[in-house]
């Protein structure tokens, strides 16, 4: 039975791949690292069947487990913090040497079969086990907690994505949940009569495969895709707190002169690395943000009523308008009337 959901899992796995490579459309670096994830689940549950039907493949298990649980973990770096921090690099780089040592003294993950631990551990593996099992652990966990305590952003796309990410989070809660189980039955000495491990490795391995297959569609529009170099130097060059500090704390939209050009110039950044930023992450372009900041500006000036005071020329200028065209045309657009039926609005 093990080796026909072995096999079926392969076959749905290098469907899967097609599926998502299909159409010659840009990756996203998301998309690469599903890409990853499915290459590995296929490889897996591929020598999985060859080894329960006799031809066993040695090392295989611990080498595929172990790189796609880095590839894994590195999907929540990329969906929550935008990035992978070199921190992250820098531990799993420090963990696959660790591997490697103990990979060639023969390590196994710890697997259950008929409540038996099959593999007896030297002192090293257990470190290494016990290291990478809390560094994934630690960073599913403050990834976690980062989403669901971001409710700043706005962005359709990002609330779309959050929502489907949570959908990992349940099935590794799941995972957690079985294990914890299984290992309680060890501990109590109670036979389950089957292969426990396994088991739940194909459950698991089953639903990241639906969980990908059934993704947001948005995922594979051009408007959020990106080629790996492009979405690697974005991550790079335009923060959101270096724009955030420069264009709001500092006023930067109040600034007549303000361009796109400028702006890349003052963020150490060329014009299209930030109008990748602004569509990407604040979900607008240069002019629309512009506008709509200097309107928000002129509309607390004639609350506060400035225009006793000055012309609604002069307010105009102060909120960083070129013309008075352009401040109507802006302020009706956003606001849905003109400056004066506002004033006459907020008396």
């Amino acid at each position: 039975m093990y080796a026909t959901v072995a096999f079926t899992l392969t076959i749905l796995g290098i469907f899967s791949i097609i599926e998502l490579i299909k159409g010659n459309q840009k990756f996203s670096l998301l998309k690469y690292y599903m890409l990853s994830v499915i290459i590995l689940l296929t490889i897996s549950s591929g020598l999985d069947y060859l080894d329960l039907t006799n031809h066993p493949n040695p090392y295989y298990k611990p080498i595929t487990r172990f790189f796609g649980t880095v590839v894994f973990v590195n999907i929540f770096c990329i969906i929550v913090l935008k990035k992978i921090p070199k921190s992250v690099y820098i531990i799993e780089g420090f963990l696959l040497a660790f591997f490697l040592i103990t990979i060639f003294n023969g390590f196994e993950f710890p697997r259950l079969i008929n409540n038996q631990l099959q593999q007896q551990y030297y002192t090293y593996q257990f470190v290494f086990f016990f290291l990478s099992s809390l560094f994934f652990l630690s960073l599913i966990v403050y990834t976690f907690i980062k989403l669901v305590s971001n409710t700043s952003n706005k962005n359709l796309y990002d609330i779309n994505i959050r929502n489907w990410t949570f959908g990992l989070y349940f099935a590794i809660f799941l995972l957690l949940l079985t294990l914890l189980l299984v290992y309680v039955l060890y501990l109590n000495g109670i036979k389950t009569g089957y292969d426990d491990s396994i088991i739940i490795l194909f459950i698991f391995r089953f639903y990241i495969l639906l969980f990908i297959l059934f993704r947001p569609k948005f995922l594979d529009d051009d408007k959020y895709a990106r080629s790996f170099n492009q979405l690697i130097a974005r991550n790079k060059v335009v923060t959101f707190n270096n724009f955030e500090f420069l264009f709001y704390s500092n006023n930067y939209y109040l600034n007549p002169e303000a361009n796109i050009d400028d702006l890349a110039l003052k963020l150490n950044a060329t014009k299209n690395e930030v109008a990748d930023f602004l569509k990407n992450e604040i979900d607008e372009n240069f002019i629309e943000l512009l506008n709509k900041n200097r309107v928000e500006y002129l509309k607390e000036l004639l609350k506060a009523k400035k225009y006793e005071s000055f012309t609604i020329e002069a307010l105009s200028e102060m909120s960083g308008f070129n013309n008075r065209r352009s401040m109507y045309n802006s302020f009706n657009k956003y606001v849905g009337v003109t400056p004066t039926e506002f004033i006459i609005s907020v008396k």
